[in-house]
């Protein structure tokens, strides 16, 4: 009888310490599947933005950042600073009238948090002046890294890497060289 007054709240002691870890394990699971699909549709709303350049319609792009980008958002890169909607049309503009059938092959895409991350290349003809050459009809192909903060749905802020635009530079026959002295 000793026996089983011992085992009895030993086994209700063991029961409910199970449960409560079984309850904190399910807690993190669902914080884990929420954190999840999260980043689904960030990587989603991302990959969608690069299908929208890609189908070189730019009314329906304009129409897309304006309903999925935030009002105050800021591009950047190693050539410009662009603020706000107003600045990614712009960007767009130069895009488009400075290349033609612009295609994205996005490689790998990673999202962590509120970061997406993609690594991937760009091909385009050159069609409109581009750091002072005219338009010479290349295709280019360059590597490309970018980086999309994504907040409560909406793109807020991109980064593009630097090495692309040496990369095109090179494609269209620039050279680098240093600055002669006066």
């Amino acid at each position: 009888m000793k026996i089983l007054c011992m085992i009895l709240p030993s086994a209700l002691i063991l029961c409910f310490a199970v449960g409560c870890q079984d309850q904190e394990a399910s807690a993190e699971l669902e914080a884990f599947k929420a954190q999840a699909a999260v980043e689904k549709q960030n990587k989603d709303l991302v990959r969608h933005y690069f299908e929208m350049v890609d189908r070189g319609d730019v009314e329906s792009l304009y129409k897309f950042v304006d309903e999925n980008f935030e009002s105050d958002y800021i591009d950047h890169s190693a050539s410009y600073e662009e603020h706000g909607i107003e600045g990614v049309r712009k960007h767009i503009k130069f895009a488009f009238d400075t290349f033609g059938d612009m295609k994205h092959e996005l490689k790998i895409m990673i999202a962590e948090g509120d970061l997406v991350s993609i690594q991937g290349t760009f091909q385009a003809t050159h069609k409109g002046d581009f750091l002072g050459v005219q338009p010479t009809g290349t295709k280019l192909t360059c590597p490309m890294l970018w980086m999309f903060w994504v907040r409560k749905g909406k793109i807020q802020e991109g980064w593009i890497d630097s090495d692309s635009l040496l990369s095109m530079a090179m494609q269209l026959g620039l050279e680098l060289r240093p600055k002669e002295e006066k």
